[in-house]
């Protein structure tokens, strides 16, 4: 079978979705991807996290951090059971153990991570990734996270995240959180549900 890529030939929709406009043949005809989502390089952490915090101060980060996010609009992604959600976060902190250089209880437990597509039965828009971002930058101090690993930890989940966001509520490209700017980028800014639940950035 014959593969063309279908350069030459008019499209008549921008969307370029469809058949229209093409003659169908004997060869598979093909359109230019697209790409609505960048994915930036994930800096994934060094075993120093691990070595220097300890797998109970990883704990510690992982549990406050989602006590915080109950408390806002995206509890509605965790479940109300507090057993349950225990459980969630219990495998929540054995993944960011595991990525961070300790025992892969997370891999032997729930065999491997594929983050992406473990968080597709949630929506998850642009709002909710910056919600999740300024509660996890809280709950450092919270628990006296290490100054000295902070941006390290930062700089694999504020990129790590996006690839999180599977429902696009905007044209632009997600925001960056980079470590330096975080006190003026993002704590400033106020939480509030649209009517479907979403959370919106105002």
């Amino acid at each position: 079978m014959n593969l063309k890529l279908d350069t030459d030939l008019p499209t008549t929709h921008g969307c370029q979705s469809g058949a229209i406009g093409f003659v169908v043949g004997a060869e598979v005809r093909w359109v230019e991807g697209m790409h609505e989502l960048e994915f930036p390089p994930v800096p994934f952490p060094s075993r120093r996290i691990f070595e220097l915090a300890g797998a109970g101060t990883l704990r510690a980060l992982v549990l406050r951090h989602h006590q915080r996010l109950y408390e806002t609009p995206l509890r509605a992604l965790f479940h109300i059971n507090k057993e349950r959600f225990l459980a969630g976060v219990a495998r929540a902190a054995d993944y960011a153990i595991e990525t961070c250089g300790g025992p892969r209880d997370f891999t032997s437990r729930h065999g491997k991570p594929c983050m992406r597509r473990r968080h597709y039965p949630f929506t998850i828009d642009e709002g909710a990734r910056e919600v999740w971002l300024r509660e996890l930058w809280l709950a450092f101090d919270d628990v006296s996270f290490p100054a000295q690993l902070r941006r390290e930890y930062w700089e694999w989940v504020e990129a790590f995240s996006i690839r999180m966001i599977n429902r696009r509520t905007q044209r632009a490209q997600p925001q960056r959180f980079p470590f330096t700017d975080m006190p003026s980028s993002l704590l400033q800014v106020e939480v509030a549900p649209d009517r479907a639940g979403h959370v919106a950035m105002v």
